[in-house]
């Protein structure tokens, strides 16, 4: 990307969640960067906090939720210092979220047009008294989506649609007011595989339209190839190796990257695939050290002591493995900074 400063720029955050007995340290200094325009993927497996990262962008996580440390940079804001108004303001303005439950995100008692029309009603960009200019972009909205019949789509209630159709409802609600930022977590869940592709080709083609940035989360990796511009691969915690879409692929660094990809069953069937022995540490008690360690089949003393910093393996590829250290050296430090051994204080 050629722009000076990125849009979001998430800084050496931790989350932890408060639990009985003590925290769950969930989000291990985790740093990202998401450029003006650029679409990327995060990709790891259940429970690795991807839901936790982007939510702490919106500050829609639970009250058990804790962050004692970082910094979150929004189009010039620090997110986690806004007062409620500006807070607002941020959220029905320049960026949105489309969830995983189209279902769980729709009022079932209200029909798609009130939560649509509120929706654009509450972002300030019309004059909210504008029943005829709310009503229009309501039907804008969905007409983007491609819904066949907006009109009377308004007037239905969530139930009375299938999943596919709830899922364009919930895009159309997150681009009718986001302007610069669009997160989707994991938007296809449930959806049967034409649809999943529907879906995603929209949300890709509506982005780019608008130039929007777009983060989405996703377990395929497939998924992420098609749709982003950069991938970052997040294991408990921590983003462990992130680059240009087409360098994860043809070069995976890291060993939990190179063990999801060896886990894709290839349409060859040569061979059996192999999955990734083992399972996430525990967040109540996380290693010192890289929390893949317990699973690195590379895995040296140090791993388990202190958390590696980023090395840079040839243009703008990042990885966090000592693995690679005598690789990196005269590249110059990557981008974030080493990372703070050990975690934040509870």
């Amino acid at each position: 990307m050629n722009q000076t400063k990125p849009l979001l720029d998430i800084r050496d955050l931790y989350i932890n969640y408060k639990v009985y007995g003590g925290y769950s340290y969930v989000i291990n200094g985790l740093s990202l960067q998401v450029w003006p325009g650029e679409k990327i993927s995060l990709v790891g497996e259940s429970g690795c906090g991807k839901t936790t990262t982007v939510k702490s962008i919106l500050r829609v996580l639970p009250e058990q939720a804790v962050i004692p440390g970082g910094r979150i940079i929004f189009d010039g804001a620090e997110v986690l210092k806004l007062k409620n108004k500006a807070l607002n303001a941020m959220r029905s303005r320049k960026l949105s979220m489309i969830f995983q439950d189209p279902t769980a995100s729709l009022n079932p008692v209200f029909t798609v047009g009130r939560q649509i029309r509120d929706t654009i009603k509450y972002s300030g960009i019309v004059d909210r008294h504008d029943k005829k200019a709310i009503q229009e972009l309501a039907i804008k909205a969905l007409k983007d989506c491609s819904m066949p019949d907006p009109e009377r789509i308004l007037e239905n209630y969530p139930f009375q649609l299938s999943g596919g159709m709830r899922q364009r409802v919930c895009i159309a609600m997150a681009l009718a007011t986001a302007s610069k930022l669009m997160i989707a977590d994991e938007p296809t869940t449930n959806l049967d595989v034409t649809i999943q592709d529907q879906v995603l080709k929209l949300i890709r083609e509506l982005a780019d339209e608008k130039k929007m940035s777009l983060i989405l989360i996703t377990h395929s990796m497939g998924v992420a190839r098609e749709m982003a511009d950069r991938v970052c691969i997040m294991y408990a915690g921590n983003i462990v190796e992130t680059a240009e879409t087409e360098s994860i692929f043809e070069n995976p660094l890291h060993p939990y990257t190179q063990g999801l990809l060896n886990s894709i069953p290839k349409l060859t069937g040569d061979k059996v695939m192999a999955g990734i022995p083992g399972r996430l540490p525990s967040y109540t008690s996380p290693p010192p050290g890289c929390r893949f360690a317990g699973r690195c089949p590379h895995a040296m003393e140090r791993c388990s002591k202190a958390f590696p910093p980023y090395y840079r393996v040839g243009g703008q590829h990042q990885v966090a493995c000592y693995l690679y250290e005598q690789e990196a050296a005269g590249q110059g430090p990557a981008e974030p900074e080493t990372k703070k051994e050990g975690r934040a204080n509870d």
